[in-house]
This record gives C-alpha cells, structure tokens and sequence, in this order.
C-alpha cells in the first residue's frame, strides 16, 4: 500500500462548539448531583451517557475524502495524526492548517 497524506483546516472554536460545551458541562454536573444518592445513581449514568456527545460535538473535527477510493464521507477528529478510510481502510496522515495560515499562503 501507497503512503497518503491529506490536509485538513483546523475547525473554529464558535459559539456552536461552546454552547455543546456548555451543555455537555451542564448534563456532566447534574449526573453527579443527581448520583449522590442510591436511587438517583442509574438516573446519574443516563446524564453521564447522555453528555459524552456533546463533549464529542465540542471537540470538534473535519470530514474529508479519501485520496485512495475517492469515499466522501469519511472523518477525522480534531488532534488526530492519522485516520483510515471507512471503505478501503487506506491509512492516511492528517496534516492540520489554520485557516489563517491558508488565506495567508494563498496570497503570497
């Protein structure tokens, strides 16, 4: 297998990112306040589960295609170095750019 490489731009942390962030935050302190107690400790995991996406949505990531089958649908989290490909199971390296760096490259 061929070594593949793509670039991706570094998602902004906007106001949708902070309010996941909030309610992810919000959900996480009611689950612990609600398991102080035997019978609130299911009800306290339900909100522990119910708060891990919007943790993940706060993360943040990007979506692109694959270098190798053309497969769109494919996603990479924020952070992360290599990703594979849903349908060849291609590995890929991410390369992440700000898109400041873009627009500032592409006018040079």
């Amino acid at each position: 297998m061929e070594y593949k490489t793509i670039t991706v731009t570094k998602p902004r942390f906007g106001i949708g990112r902070i309010l996941c962030l909030l309610v992810g935050l919000f959900l996480l302190a009611s689950a612990l306040l609600v398991s102080l107690t035997i019978i609130g400790i299911f009800a306290g995991a339900v909100l522990l589960i119910l708060s891990l996406p919007f943790f993940a949505a706060a993360k943040g990531g990007a979506r692109y295609t694959c270098p190798n089958c053309g497969y769109q649908k494919n996603g990479v989290a924020y952070g992360k170095v290599n990703a594979s490909c849903k349908r060849c199971r291609q590995n890929i390296a991410v390369n992440w750019i700000d898109k400041s760096t873009k627009k500032s490259e592409s006018i040079s």
